[in-house]
Protein backbone atom coordinates (compact mmCIF):
# COMPACT_ATOMS: atom_id res chain seq x y z
CA UNK A 1 0.00 0.00 0.00
CA UNK A 2 1.08 3.32 -0.93
CA UNK A 3 1.74 6.55 1.46
CA UNK A 4 -0.98 8.36 -0.24
CA UNK A 5 -3.56 5.44 -0.06
CA UNK A 6 -2.20 5.08 3.86
CA UNK A 7 -3.00 8.76 4.58
CA UNK A 8 -6.74 8.51 3.12
CA UNK A 9 -7.33 5.64 5.21
CA UNK A 10 -6.08 7.18 8.14
CA UNK A 11 -8.11 10.73 7.25
CA UNK A 12 -11.19 8.58 6.38
CA UNK A 13 -11.15 6.69 9.72
CA UNK A 14 -10.66 9.93 11.66
CA UNK A 15 -13.87 11.21 9.75
CA UNK A 16 -15.79 8.55 10.36
CA UNK A 17 -14.64 8.59 14.25
CA UNK A 18 -15.49 12.33 15.00
CA UNK A 19 -19.20 11.98 15.20
CA UNK A 20 -18.96 9.86 18.08
CA UNK A 21 -16.57 12.25 19.79
CA UNK A 22 -17.28 15.55 18.62
CA UNK A 23 -20.04 15.88 16.10
CA UNK A 24 -23.02 14.71 17.81
CA UNK A 25 -25.20 17.09 19.69
CA UNK A 26 -28.35 15.56 21.91
CA UNK A 27 -31.12 17.30 20.03
CA UNK A 28 -31.63 18.77 17.01
CA UNK A 29 -29.18 21.60 18.33
CA UNK A 30 -31.03 25.41 18.77
CA UNK A 31 -28.73 26.43 20.81
CA UNK A 32 -27.47 30.19 20.46
CA UNK A 33 -24.03 31.85 21.40
CA UNK A 34 -24.51 34.11 24.49
CA UNK A 35 -22.26 37.10 23.40
CA UNK A 36 -20.69 38.96 25.74
CA UNK A 37 -24.29 41.05 26.56
CA UNK A 38 -24.87 43.37 29.22
CA UNK A 39 -28.37 42.86 29.35
CA UNK A 40 -28.07 39.09 29.55
CA UNK A 41 -31.13 37.40 32.37
CA UNK A 42 -29.57 36.51 35.48
CA UNK A 43 -29.70 32.61 35.21
CA UNK A 44 -27.65 33.11 32.04
CA UNK A 45 -25.32 35.51 33.06
CA UNK A 46 -24.80 33.40 36.04
CA UNK A 47 -23.75 30.08 34.41
CA UNK A 48 -20.56 29.21 34.40
CA UNK A 49 -18.04 26.65 33.92
CA UNK A 50 -16.01 24.92 36.37
CA UNK A 51 -12.44 23.48 35.68
CA UNK A 52 -11.05 20.52 37.61
CA UNK A 53 -7.15 20.55 37.85
CA UNK A 54 -6.68 22.73 35.09
CA UNK A 55 -9.19 21.08 32.69
CA UNK A 56 -12.25 22.71 31.48
CA UNK A 57 -14.91 20.47 32.26
CA UNK A 58 -18.74 20.71 33.13
CA UNK A 59 -21.46 23.69 33.72
CA UNK A 60 -22.82 25.07 36.95
CA UNK A 61 -24.52 27.92 38.42
CA UNK A 62 -23.52 30.87 40.77
CA UNK A 63 -26.03 32.01 43.13
CA UNK A 64 -26.31 33.10 46.38
CA UNK A 65 -26.61 36.35 48.44
CA UNK A 66 -22.78 36.75 48.95
CA UNK A 67 -22.23 35.27 45.21
CA UNK A 68 -20.31 32.84 46.41
CA UNK A 69 -22.16 29.10 46.04
CA UNK A 70 -22.08 26.89 42.80
CA UNK A 71 -24.50 24.24 41.81
CA UNK A 72 -23.78 21.36 39.82
CA UNK A 73 -23.82 17.18 39.28
CA UNK A 74 -22.62 15.25 41.24
CA UNK A 75 -19.65 13.35 38.85
CA UNK A 76 -18.53 16.59 38.47
CA UNK A 77 -17.33 16.40 41.81
CA UNK A 78 -17.04 12.76 42.45
CA UNK A 79 -15.65 9.53 40.40
CA UNK A 80 -18.60 7.42 39.57
CA UNK A 81 -16.67 4.37 38.68
CA UNK A 82 -13.08 3.25 38.44
CA UNK A 83 -11.45 3.83 35.46
CA UNK A 84 -7.32 2.11 36.00
CA UNK A 85 -6.05 3.82 32.65
CA UNK A 86 -7.20 7.63 33.53
CA UNK A 87 -6.24 7.41 37.58
CA UNK A 88 -10.16 7.52 38.73
CA UNK A 89 -11.06 5.71 41.62
CA UNK A 90 -14.96 5.59 42.41
CA UNK A 91 -16.25 7.70 44.94
CA UNK A 92 -12.60 9.86 44.79
CA UNK A 93 -12.33 13.72 44.76
CA UNK A 94 -11.45 14.57 41.22
CA UNK A 95 -8.69 16.63 40.34
CA UNK A 96 -7.37 15.93 44.21
CA UNK A 97 -10.49 18.72 44.59
CA UNK A 98 -9.01 21.28 42.42
CA UNK A 99 -12.05 22.93 41.29
CA UNK A 100 -12.46 26.58 39.71
CA UNK A 101 -15.10 28.58 38.24
CA UNK A 102 -15.48 31.57 35.74
CA UNK A 103 -18.45 33.16 34.16
CA UNK A 104 -17.00 33.83 31.09
CA UNK A 105 -13.88 32.21 29.96
CA UNK A 106 -13.22 33.86 26.71
CA UNK A 107 -13.38 37.27 28.35
CA UNK A 108 -10.14 36.31 30.29
CA UNK A 109 -11.84 36.77 33.64
CA UNK A 110 -10.35 35.33 36.88
CA UNK A 111 -10.54 31.77 37.53
CA UNK A 112 -12.36 31.63 40.78
CA UNK A 113 -11.04 28.48 43.42
CA UNK A 114 -13.62 27.00 45.09
CA UNK A 115 -14.34 23.68 47.71
CA UNK A 116 -16.79 20.89 47.74
CA UNK A 117 -19.50 21.90 50.38
CA UNK A 118 -21.68 18.39 49.51
CA UNK A 119 -22.51 16.14 47.32
CA UNK A 120 -24.70 13.59 46.77
CA UNK A 121 -22.27 11.32 45.57
CA UNK A 122 -20.25 11.57 48.93
CA UNK A 123 -22.06 8.53 49.99
CA UNK A 124 -20.55 5.11 48.59
CA UNK A 125 -24.49 3.86 48.26
CA UNK A 126 -25.09 6.67 46.13
CA UNK A 127 -22.86 6.50 43.48
CA UNK A 128 -24.04 6.33 39.95
CA UNK A 129 -27.95 6.72 41.33
CA UNK A 130 -29.00 9.89 39.11
CA UNK A 131 -31.14 11.15 42.02
CA UNK A 132 -27.83 11.57 43.78
CA UNK A 133 -26.03 13.64 41.02
CA UNK A 134 -25.84 16.80 42.45
CA UNK A 135 -22.72 18.70 44.01
CA UNK A 136 -22.82 22.02 45.78
CA UNK A 137 -19.25 24.28 45.89
CA UNK A 138 -17.97 27.66 47.98
CA UNK A 139 -16.12 29.71 45.94
CA UNK A 140 -13.46 31.56 47.77
CA UNK A 141 -14.57 34.43 47.30
CA UNK A 142 -17.64 36.38 45.85
CA UNK A 143 -17.50 36.17 42.12
CA UNK A 144 -19.77 39.07 41.32
CA UNK A 145 -20.29 42.69 43.39
CA UNK A 146 -23.88 41.92 42.90
CA UNK A 147 -25.88 38.45 41.69
CA UNK A 148 -29.10 37.54 42.22
CA UNK A 149 -30.00 34.89 44.60
CA UNK A 150 -31.87 32.48 41.92
CA UNK A 151 -35.35 31.56 42.67
CA UNK A 152 -36.03 27.55 43.29
CA UNK A 153 -39.15 25.64 42.49
CA UNK A 154 -38.02 22.49 45.83
CA UNK A 155 -39.86 19.45 44.72
CA UNK A 156 -41.40 20.25 41.77
CA UNK A 157 -40.84 18.88 37.87
CA UNK A 158 -43.12 20.19 35.91
CA UNK A 159 -42.98 23.58 33.74
CA UNK A 160 -46.33 25.02 32.44
CA UNK A 161 -43.98 27.61 30.58
CA UNK A 162 -40.56 27.25 28.99
CA UNK A 163 -37.54 25.41 29.92
CA UNK A 164 -34.24 27.31 28.89
CA UNK A 165 -30.70 25.75 29.56
CA UNK A 166 -27.42 27.80 29.36
CA UNK A 167 -24.55 26.15 29.37
CA UNK A 168 -21.03 24.80 28.24
CA UNK A 169 -20.12 22.34 26.00
CA UNK A 170 -17.48 20.49 24.40
CA UNK A 171 -18.10 21.20 20.67
CA UNK A 172 -17.71 24.66 21.52
CA UNK A 173 -15.32 25.03 24.45
CA UNK A 174 -15.48 28.77 26.30
CA UNK A 175 -18.42 29.63 24.51
CA UNK A 176 -21.41 29.97 26.56
CA UNK A 177 -24.54 29.11 24.98
CA UNK A 178 -28.63 28.27 25.34
CA UNK A 179 -31.32 26.94 24.23
CA UNK A 180 -34.19 28.69 24.58
CA UNK A 181 -36.94 26.10 23.22
CA UNK A 182 -36.93 23.31 24.69
CA UNK A 183 -39.40 21.81 27.16
CA UNK A 184 -40.12 19.43 30.26
CA UNK A 185 -40.83 15.85 28.70
CA UNK A 186 -41.73 13.52 31.40
CA UNK A 187 -40.36 12.95 35.66
CA UNK A 188 -40.60 10.04 37.74
CA UNK A 189 -40.92 10.34 41.86
CA UNK A 190 -36.84 9.91 42.38
CA UNK A 191 -36.51 13.14 41.20
CA UNK A 192 -35.59 13.12 37.10
CA UNK A 193 -36.82 14.89 34.50
CA UNK A 194 -36.72 14.00 31.70
CA UNK A 195 -36.07 17.12 28.85
CA UNK A 196 -35.27 17.63 25.33
CA UNK A 197 -32.82 20.55 26.09
CA UNK A 198 -29.69 20.15 23.67
CA UNK A 199 -26.90 19.39 25.19
CA UNK A 200 -23.69 17.70 24.80
CA UNK A 201 -20.54 16.54 27.00
CA UNK A 202 -19.37 19.73 29.69
CA UNK A 203 -23.19 20.20 29.90
CA UNK A 204 -23.36 18.46 32.94
CA UNK A 205 -24.79 20.92 35.83
CA UNK A 206 -26.04 23.21 33.49
CA UNK A 207 -29.15 24.86 35.13
CA UNK A 208 -32.47 23.91 33.62
CA UNK A 209 -35.15 27.18 34.58
CA UNK A 210 -38.71 27.21 33.77
CA UNK A 211 -39.74 30.81 32.73
CA UNK A 212 -43.55 31.59 32.71
CA UNK A 213 -44.82 34.83 32.40
CA UNK A 214 -41.03 36.66 32.42
CA UNK A 215 -40.65 34.90 35.79
CA UNK A 216 -37.68 32.45 35.87
CA UNK A 217 -37.21 29.67 38.33
CA UNK A 218 -34.41 26.51 38.50
CA UNK A 219 -36.02 23.65 37.88
CA UNK A 220 -33.52 21.68 37.72
CA UNK A 221 -29.84 20.28 36.89
CA UNK A 222 -28.79 18.48 33.97
CA UNK A 223 -26.76 15.54 34.81
CA UNK A 224 -26.48 13.06 31.46
CA UNK A 225 -28.18 11.96 27.90
CA UNK A 226 -28.97 8.50 25.99
CA UNK A 227 -30.07 7.19 22.69
CA UNK A 228 -30.48 3.51 23.37
CA UNK A 229 -31.44 1.81 27.05
CA UNK A 230 -28.34 -0.06 27.24
CA UNK A 231 -26.01 2.99 26.76
CA UNK A 232 -27.34 5.06 29.78
CA UNK A 233 -24.20 5.96 32.43
CA UNK A 234 -24.73 8.82 34.23
CA UNK A 235 -22.80 11.81 32.97
CA UNK A 236 -21.50 9.86 29.78
CA UNK A 237 -21.86 11.14 26.53
CA UNK A 238 -19.68 9.26 24.46
CA UNK A 239 -21.36 6.04 24.67
CA UNK A 240 -24.89 7.33 23.47
CA UNK A 241 -23.03 9.10 20.43
CA UNK A 242 -22.02 5.64 19.48
CA UNK A 243 -25.33 5.28 17.94
CA UNK A 244 -26.89 8.32 17.80
CA UNK A 245 -30.08 9.54 16.11
CA UNK A 246 -31.64 12.70 17.34
CA UNK A 247 -35.08 11.68 17.30
CA UNK A 248 -34.41 8.78 19.46
CA UNK A 249 -32.47 10.55 22.10
CA UNK A 250 -33.36 11.38 25.72
CA UNK A 251 -31.20 14.19 28.21
CA UNK A 252 -31.83 13.56 32.09
CA UNK A 253 -31.75 16.31 35.05
CA UNK A 254 -31.96 16.15 38.64
CA UNK A 255 -34.73 18.53 40.28
CA UNK A 256 -34.17 20.41 43.94
CA UNK A 257 -35.61 18.06 46.13
CA UNK A 258 -34.82 16.08 48.97
CA UNK A 259 -31.05 15.91 50.53
CA UNK A 260 -30.29 18.32 47.72
CA UNK A 261 -32.79 20.94 48.79
CA UNK A 262 -32.07 20.62 52.86
CA UNK A 263 -28.11 21.00 51.85
CA UNK A 264 -28.97 23.60 49.55
CA UNK A 265 -30.85 25.39 51.46
CA UNK A 266 -28.26 25.59 54.41
CA UNK A 267 -25.73 26.66 52.26
CA UNK A 268 -27.88 29.90 51.09
CA UNK A 269 -27.97 30.77 54.01
CA UNK A 270 -24.27 30.45 55.16
CA UNK A 271 -23.68 32.37 51.79
CA UNK A 272 -25.96 35.07 53.46
CA UNK A 273 -24.39 35.03 56.55
CA UNK A 274 -20.99 35.74 55.03
CA UNK A 275 -22.20 38.48 53.10
CA UNK A 276 -23.85 40.19 55.85
CA UNK A 277 -20.60 39.88 57.93
CA UNK A 278 -18.30 41.40 55.29
CA UNK A 279 -20.88 44.46 55.55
Amino acid sequence: MNIKHTRFICLLILCLSLPVSFAYVMGLDDRLEVGNNAGQSAEVAQTGMISIQGEQFVSGLLTGENCDVVISAGHAAIHWETVARKGWRKGELRGGGDFRFNLNPTTGLEWQTMTLVRSGYELEENIDKDKHDWSIFRLSKRALPECENIKISPNRSDCPGEVIMPGFHFDKPETKLVDNSCSRKSSSGDGVVVHDCDSKDGSSGAPLFCRNNDRSTLLAINISGLTRKDYFDAGVYGKAGLNYHDQQHKNFAINISGAFYKALMKELFNSKTRSFLKD
